[in-house]
C-alpha cells in the first residue's frame, strides 16, 4: 500500500524544492516521485524556517535570522577576503549543514 502525503510532508517538499530549485532534485532529496513533488507544490511558497538542533531539541532558525548571521560571521571573520559569490557559496553551504 502506498503511503499517503501528510501536512507536514508537504511542507517537506515545498522547503526541499526552495534548496534544490528542480523537481527532479527535490524528488530524490524527499524520496517521493517527481508526480508526486509536481502535485504538491505551491506557487510562492515561503520558507518556514530551517530546523537545527539545540539541547537536544529542534530549533526553527528563520530564514532571515540565518542571513544576518552568516552576514555577520563573514563580515567579522578572517573570511572577508571572499568574493561576492564566494560568500554567497559559503552561505549556500552553512545553510545545507544545518538541514
Amino acid at each position: 500500500m502506498a503511503r499517503r502525503v501528510t501536512e507536514k510532508d508537504i511542507e517537506d517538499i515545498n522547503e526541499a524544492y526552495l534548496i534544490c530549485g528542480t523537481i527532479s532534485g527535490t524528488a530524490k532529496a524527499t524520496g517521493w516521485s517527481t508526480s508526486t513533488v509536481s502535485k504538491y507544490l505551491i506557487k510562492d511558497y515561503k520558507s518556514k524556517g530551517i530546523s537545527a538542533p539545540l539541547n537536544g531539541q529542534d530549533v526553527i532558525i528563520e530564514s532571515a535570522a540565518l542571513d544576518e548571521a552568516i552576514d555577520y560571521l563573514l563580515s567579522h571573520s578572517n573570511l572577508s577576503c571572499l568574493t561576492p559569490q564566494e560568500k554567497k557559496d559559503m552561505k549556500d553551504i552553512w545553510k545545507g549543514m544545518l538541514v
